[in-house]
């Protein structure tokens, strides 16, 4: 009966609850929308951030903090024995998707036929192993990494960033855009093998001479110390230049093959800096991690396992801000909501005093007028919350169905915005149960009100 008497009281005044409920509704579907775009955060991101490192990294104990001062004393050595201790587990091998060595490292970058040279920051890889990583994606998300252009047969090819590109000389011969180019020395008529052997020493001069057709890259010099502390030179063949995601990376990288990097710096020892491992549940990340920790402290070997977000906090940052803006927006959006309900229903009470008064009159008790204007509010929470859902999960389709994209501060790309409402049913089920409850608790204080007027005070009342 209470239900009945509540629903015809809303039809009262319908235009004031149809309001009443178009705010609900519409703040309700802007909580959702920025939800689903947390949530894309959160599936998104991490899926780009797990293609390009994978969901572990295995490191000698203590890389990450003194590493890259000492890089010889936490290089992790027999590196395919460590690999093949970490998978001799039936079950830990069957989680792994991918399981791959790299090896990250400085040096100096040299262009023979620009004069040129940089510092530079290295990462080698396998590129079939990275390749594959990069089309992981197991939550289904759409996230399209392209794959490293690199061949597994042929060690010579490297990817630099943009910006090394650009300041090592070689914008033209990559065909990149680049503004206001300083003004390169012109060299003299000298002959084409004597250069070369003056720049680069006999190696490039019997190359040159040679008519090889890896000459069609442009060539780049890298020297580093070894792990003996001898310098050390490799030449590689430029493929492309990628842009990256963070400048001072786009100014620097160098991406090479796995076997040139340890014959630069190990003399092809088999060692690296860290081992990327991918799994194929992201679900059973975190029992893998245990699992490989365990099996290396049983082998007694001095490394650790990592997150990917333990390695690089990108992603957290990243997630943690907008989980804030995304707290802020529903804090406000429910502020409103509160004054709209409490302005709704004092309206309500201040024109049925009289009507209070009556009941009362008829010998209904205090909290049975105290629960009617309670369930009005329960149900234009429920209508409103119920409009929140069909908006959201219908703007969000039609928003996705648009195809934008945004560049995330961890991606050099962009994505594809996905706003995931209907993948999050946390979402939509705590963003209805908040919305009629916010509606239910903001009608307290003028329904409490409404029940303290005095039964003459309020048949009196005009």
């Amino acid at each position: 009966m209470i239900w009945q008497i509540a629903a015809r009281n809303l039809f009262r005044n319908a235009r004031r609850s149809l309001m009443t409920i178009f705010a609900i509704g519409i703040s309700g579907t802007a909580i959702l929308l920025f939800g689903g775009f947390v949530t894309s955060i959160w599936f998104g991101v991490q899926t780009s951030l797990v293609q390009d490192q994978g969901h572990l990294q295995i490191f000698k104990r203590g890389y990450l903090a003194y590493g890259s001062a000492d890089p010889d004393s936490y290089t992790i050595d027999n590196v395919e024995d460590v690999i093949a201790a970490a998978t001799a587990d039936a079950d830990i091998a069957r989680k792994i998707a991918t399981i791959t060595p790299q090896i990250a490292f400085g040096g100096i970058a040299g262009n023979p036929a620009d004069d040129n040279s940089k510092t530079f920051i290295g990462r080698a890889v396998r590129p079939d192993d990275v390749n594959r990583m990069r089309s992981w994606d197991s939550w289904n998300v759409g996230v399209v990494t392209d794959a490293v252009p690199l061949r597994q047969d042929d060690d010579r090819l490297a990817v630099l960033g943009v910006g090394m590109a650009r300041m090592i000389g070689l914008c033209s011969e990559l065909q990149l855009a680049c503004e206001d180019p300083p003004v390169k020395m012109v060299e003299g008529e000298v002959d084409p093998d004597m250069l070369a052997f003056i720049q680069s020493g006999p190696a490039a001069a019997m190359q040159a001479s040679s008519g090889s057709s890896e000459a069609t890259f442009p060539r780049l010099d890298l020297l580093a110390a070894t792990s003996g502390g001898a310098p050390n030179i490799v030449s590689v063949d430029v493929a492309t230049a990628l842009p990256q995601a963070v400048r001072a990376v786009d100014d620097s990288l160098v991406l090479l093959h796995y076997d040139l990097a340890r014959q630069l710096l190990y003399r092809g020892d088999d060692r690296a800096t860290s081992v990327m491992v991918q799994a194929h549940d992201p679900m059973a990340v975190d029992a893998l991690k245990a699992d490989l920790q365990g099996v290396l402290n049983e082998r007694g070997l001095d490394l650790e396992v990592l997150a990917f977000n333990e390695v690089d906090p990108t992603f957290n940052r990243i997630y943690g801000m907008f989980s804030v803006i995304f707290g802020v927006i529903a804090i406000v959006l429910g502020i409103v909501i509160v004054f709209t309900i409490t302005n709704t229903v004092t309206m309500n009470v201040m024109e049925r005093i009289n009507e209070v008064g009556t009941i009362r009159a008829l010998g209904f008790r205090r909290f049975t007028v105290f629960r009617q204007f309670l369930t009005e509010s329960l149900l234009l929470g429920l209508l409103g919350a119920g409009l929140a859902v069909v908006g959201g999960l219908a703007a969000a389709a039609s928003i996705n169905a648009i195809g934008l994209s945004w560049t995330p501060p961890s991606n050099a790309t962009p994505i594809a915005i996905d706003l995931m409402v209907a993948q999050n049913p946390s979402l939509i089920i705590g963003t209805a149960l908040g919305l009629t409850l916010i509606t239910v608790l903001a009608s307290i204080l003028p329904a409490t009100r409404a029940i303290r007027f005095p039964i003459v005070t309020a048949l009196h009342h005009a």
